[in-house]
């Protein structure tokens, strides 16, 4: 059987005030391949911040890659982005570098430190 990697149940997603998604229940286990579509404004985005910490559950239950979604602290965000892996859609890249050289920094500023690790 394979390991859970995201659950949510009966969980509601607000930004501020607004109610966005209700009653959400999903099961996520390690290895699906899962793709989201929607028109805009159906709260695609809202139920990815949610994921990576940037809108607090507020109500139900919700876990992603052993982060409990009710517990999470600002200073466990980090933590949590780097096992996700996060591209955000408006990303920026910083311009004198190449997109290599912008991975890398990525990495050494994420706590890479083996050089082979980096350029492989």
């Amino acid at each position: 059987m394979s390991e859970t990697v995201l659950k949510l149940k009966d969980a509601s997603i607000y930004q501020g005030l607004n109610l966005i998604l209700s009653e959400v229940n999903f099961e996520m286990k390690k290895g699906d391949f899962v793709y989201l579509i929607g028109k805009t404004g159906t709260g695609k985005s809202s139920f990815l911040k949610t994921l990576y910490g940037d809108l607090k559950l507020l109500k139900g239950e919700g876990s992603i890659v052993g982060f409990d979604l009710n517990a999470l602290e600002e200073k466990d965000i980090p933590f949590l982005r780097r096992k996700l892996g996060i591209v955000f859609q408006d990303f920026q890249l910083l311009s004198d570098r190449s997109a290599f050289d912008n991975l890398k920094f990525i990495l050494k500023a994420t706590g890479w430190k083996k050089k082979a690790e980096i350029t492989d």
